[in-house]
């Protein structure tokens, strides 16, 4: 029994160094990645917080400051899920009925290099009817397997890659400018287009994929597109959307600092977290696939497709770009 009590207060203790990580400063891989696991570490800390409330009960000092700090931990967690819940204010309105807009249905999705299901893919695009797509991890095979879309989607921009940096955009709007950059390190592409809507300003989309915290990437590449990318849209004054697989979570610094210097909106906050990786386990699912905008949009619908053999879940959304603006 003593050796079991022992064994609970280690990974109680475990637990809430865990929670804490997410406020270090330090960007080493193995750290940031603690910042995505909000929501399971909600729950661990809430049910391992009861068991020791049963368990080791309250008499000892040494007891009560591992269930306090289970606690505190659990709540740390709840803060910053508590945004994507619809208890929190909505960043994106919805739109208001007869306003004068054009409705834009954009599909982001990375769909695993290696996955090999491109029928079914394929179907489900053509299915949900996108007006842009943007779809991630491409290479010469999907290309290929996708070529029938470059006809339906007379605007398009390939960029496949053998080593999941691939990048595909399809378009039934005009692209005004198309730019292919290299933001950070020579190897990580972005796309950057100005499409034509048919009113007095361009929309400027771009199309994101950092890479993800691993030993050989520094982590902090992420943060310095992801910073280039806000102070260029935050001067633009025109329409914006600016997605794709951030792998990044919404309640993280690198973040909120994005949308604090962008001034873009998050239209999951007040209406769900959608976590589209990873599609393979239940368990281990937390929102990376992202589509921020400017002022300019409200919101028609959000919703979540099959993945259909990627790791990732595409997002399908529809924007109302506003006339008057």
């Amino acid at each position: 029994m003593v050796i079991a009590e022992n064994i609970l207060r280690l990974w109680s203790v475990a637990l809430i160094i865990g929670g804490l990580i997410p406020f270090m400063r330090e960007q080493t891989w193995w750290l940031r990645a603690w910042t995505y696991a909000r929501l399971q570490m909600l729950f661990l800390c809430g049910c391992t917080a009861i068991i020791v409330w049963t368990v080791l009960g309250r008499e000892v000092v040494s007891n009560q400051i591992i269930f306090g700090g289970l606690v505190m931990t659990a709540l740390g967690c709840l803060w910053d899920l508590l945004p994507f819940t619809k208890v929190w204010r909505r960043q994106t309105r919805d739109l208001v009925n007869h306003e004068p807009h054009v409705s834009i249905r954009l599909m982001v999705g990375n769909v695993l290099m290696e996955n090999t299901q491109f029928e079914e893919y394929l179907s489900q695009i053509r299915a949900v009817a996108p007006d842009l797509i943007l779809l991630i991890e491409t290479d010469e095979i999907w290309r290929e397997k996708l070529k029938g879309l470059e006809t339906e989607y007379p605007h398009n921009y390939a960029l496949p890659l053998p080593d999941f940096n691939g990048l595909m955009f399809y378009s039934r709007f005009p692209m005004l400018e198309s730019r292919e950059r290299y933001l950070v390190q020579d190897h990580i592409p972005s796309l950057t287009f100005k499409l034509d809507m048919g009113l007095r300003s361009p929309v400027h989309f771009y199309g994101l994929h950092p890479r993800p915290p691993r030993p050989r990437d520094d982590p902090a590449d992420m943060d310095k597109e992801l910073h280039f990318i806000a102070n260029e849209v935050g001067h633009i004054g025109e329409p914006v959307i600016v997605t794709g697989d951030l792998n990044d979570v919404g309640w993280s610094s690198t973040t909120k600092k994005f949308l604090r210097l962008s001034g873009l909106f998050d239209p999951r906050h007040g209406r769900g977290l959608f976590n589209s990786y990873n599609a393979k386990n239940p368990l281990v699912r937390w929102p990376l696939d992202h589509v921020f905008h400017s002022r300019h949009f409200s919101l028609i619908d959000m919703k979540r497709l099959k993945a259909f053999g990627s790791d990732h879940f595409p997002l399908l959304i529809t924007l109302a770009l506003h006339k008057n603006d």
